[in-house]
């Protein structure tokens, strides 16, 4: 078999597969990858040694690309992406109830105040909204559920037939990341800083989110015009997501595309981070939101919604 017919050192470190003459007759397939020209590491770690004399064919496998909204199934996909949410927002206090997550800060936000519903509680169901009940009632906090769809929808079901009234419903779209530039259009001076300054933080009057925001790394970027912010937004990464949160353009500077080239400004900042995919969270009512970032590239992924109990039994009927 010619030399070019066989896997060489420039191939060590590739995945691919080798088929081998069987000398009993037949073929066999090993699948892992190559540490040597005659030698494959696979995924169970063991070493297999191979003669090169006996390859049939081989091929190298190329790496499977990550792009966002893509590849495994979709409830993993949103399970994924919740919880990247959910990170890059840290609540002060989180409490496990088998995988989901009772979360709790204040009242500036539901993320930071509402359970994760996402997997299994490891207890009835019942018992589990039971106990979500009762850990908002002793903070004195509206009991409130954050139910990812389609992937929960019989539990959003229970929750209407319960009483749980709905609040809001969040689309969740994503794209990737292509690379590019920073933007500077001339208009003002765009800043960035790992930290929120109390200006940035008094754009939006986002005082109660502050000590959250703070909770994790991100990029604080915003806009300077005649000496004060007119544009802000934040994008924290967290393995390779960017999160995208209050993104805001003062009302009278909005239709300069300014929106626009806050997110690309803080998507290109995250991507030297290493970020490949980006996601962001937008009320359903927001048309003219949702239609700047479809034209931006994101797609709609999933949707969620807060359930609240807003009619609370006593602590004696939990």
């Amino acid at each position: 078999m010619p030399l070019m017919d066989r896997p060489g050192r420039s191939d060590v470190g590739q995945r691919m597969t080798v088929r081998m003459h069987d000398p009993d007759g037949g073929y066999r397939d090993i699948l892992g990858i190559l540490e040597s020209p005659t030698s494959i590491r696979k995924r169970d770690g063991s070493l297999v040694s191979f003669d090169p004399d006996r390859i049939a064919l081989w091929r190298k496998i190329e790496p499977r690309v990550d792009r966002a909204g893509k590849g495994s199934p979709l409830s993993l996909r949103i399970d994924e992406i919740e919880r990247a949410a959910s990170a890059t927002w840290p609540a002060a206090e989180q409490v496990r109830l088998g995988d989901w997550i009772l979360r709790a800060t204040g009242k500036f936000t539901m993320r930071a105040n509402s359970a994760l519903a996402l997997g299994d509680p490891h207890i009835e169901i019942s018992e589990a909204i039971d106990k979500v009940v009762a850990f908002y009632q002793e903070r004195n906090l509206t009991p409130t559920i954050h139910v990812a769809l389609p992937t929960y929808v019989e539990l959003d079901a229970l929750l209407a037939n319960k009483g749980w009234s709905e609040k809001i419903v969040v689309h969740v779209m994503v794209s990737d990341i292509n690379a590019g530039e920073t933007v500077n259009d001339g208009l003002g001076t765009w800043e960035y800083s790992t930290e929120p300054s109390d200006e940035w933080i008094g754009v939006q009057k986002d005082d109660g989110a502050k000590e959250i925001m703070k909770g994790y790394p991100a990029i604080y970027a915003g806009l300077r015009v005649d000496g004060r912010l007119i544009a802000v937004g934040r994008t924290a990464n967290f393995e390779k997501w960017t999160v995208l949160t209050r993104l805001f353009v003062h009302p009278d500077y909005r239709g300069k595309g300014l929106g626009k080239d806050l997110v690309t400004n803080l998507l290109m900042a995250a991507e030297k981070q290493g970020a490949t995919k980006a996601l962001l969270q937008v009320d359903s009512k927001n048309a003219n939101a949702i239609a700047l970032y479809k034209k931006m590239g994101f797609t709609l992924h999933h949707a969620y919604k807060y359930r609240l109990l807003t009619s609370q039994p006593t602590k004696s009927q939990c």
